[in-house]
């Protein structure tokens, strides 16, 4: 069968590889070619992932190519530029790796292209789409804990590359009200935190990471309107339970979703709900969340609507990070909208404030 649709992927590391399995997993889509500064990466992706075509640049590729849709795997940095340089060359759709940058005029920048040319911009917050999550939302919006008051959520990570998973898949489980208000602390102190497959490569010599710079540990609180709460815990301040795992507290009762790699014999999901006495223990088998999410995708192309990782929402979630940053800057609970389109983590570390 003839591909509908054909892609292109910029900068071809680990994280693009789940992109190419996953377009790969749908019906209609074909991976036609990929740029890479890296002429040891161009080569692999040719001779062992069997992409036709490499290029250098990503100007290259968009020139020759008619590409239909664009994954960006870039470093957060380089995602507004490479998003105007997609967009720009009329490309349906884009889908920027999370964080969607670094600083909210990064966001801005990119929404802007995409709305010039009528571009779907997705950001890839894909735990919207695992099962785990998904079952727990219909236990919430079933009543089965009565309201929601707060969800706490965990990994071992940075606020803007882990955080950004968790915030919004909180956001998700509430329904996506706005944000009110957030208040938060940052640390970025160095008792051996690391975490090389990562993206921490750099840390000891720069302390960033994915070339933007990161703390230590955070924790955030989150206020939405309705009434719930958020508690975001990160880094050596997290509690030890597993990352991008998530604890739901209703008025009636509770969920505990495991993380991404479960222990053995460890269930996906757990609840107490009303009228059960104990733990119930629903069926929540591990799926391709990717997949799902390129598969949306394409209906979004072909019947139109609204992505549920569209680039509206990912900007609100990305207001919320940068609220923990700022909160911690002007020791102050931040009210939303945030003003500050830059990013208060840099400002500090160029005044030499943390």
């Amino acid at each position: 069968m003839t591909a509908r649709y054909r892609v292109g992927i910029i900068a071809c590391g680990n994280i693009a590889q789940l992109h190419l399995r996953s377009y790969r997993a749908v019906p209609g889509i074909e991976v036609v070619a990929g740029a890479d500064v890296s002429p040891q990466t161009r080569e692999r992706w040719q001779t062992e992932l069997g992409i036709p075509r490499m290029y250098a640049t990503a100007e290259e590729m968009l020139e020759r190519e008619q590409l239909d849709i664009v994954s960006i795997c870039t470093w957060p940095p380089l995602r507004p530029e490479m998003t105007e340089l997609a967009c720009a060359r009329g490309v349906r759709a884009v889908v920027a790796e999370k964080p969607m940058a670094v600083d909210l005029a990064g966001c801005d920048r990119m929404i802007a292209a995409a709305e010039r040319a009528g571009t779907v911009l997705i950001v890839h917050h894909q735990r919207r789409f695992r099962s785990r999550f998904v079952k727990a939302k219909e236990l919430i919006d079933s009543g089965a804990i009565g309201r929601v008051e707060q969800i706490n959520v965990y990994n071992g990570g940075d606020i803007l590359t882990s955080s950004s998973h968790m915030v919004d898949t909180m956001s998700y489980l509430l329904g996506d009200p706005p944000a009110e208000w957030v208040i938060g602390q940052i640390d970025r102190r160095d008792p051996g935190f690391t975490n090389r497959p990562i993206g921490l490569q750099q840390w000891e010599e720069t302390h960033t990471r994915y070339g933007h710079h990161v703390e230590t540990g955070a924790l955030g609180l989150i206020q939405f309107e309705g009434g719930a709460r958020g508690l975001v815990e990160c880094g050596i301040v997290s509690r030890p339970r597993p990352g991008y795992s998530a604890t739901i507290y209703g008025t009636d009762g509770m969920i505990e979703t495991s993380g991404d790699r479960p222990e053995p014999g460890e269930p996906w999901l757990r609840a107490r709900i009303k009228g059960e006495p104990d733990w119930i223990y629903p069926d929540a088998p591990p799926n391709e969340a990717t997949q799902a999410a390129f598969e949306r995708l394409l209906e979004v192309l072909e019947h139109g609507g609204t992505h549920p990782l569209d680039m509206r929402m990912a900007r609100r979630i990305h207001e919320i990070l940068m609220a923990i940053y700022e909160s911690s800057r002007r020791r102050a609970r931040i009210d939303l909208p945030l003003t500050v389109t830059e990013s208060p983590l840099e400002a500090m570390i160029a005044a030499g404030d943390v």
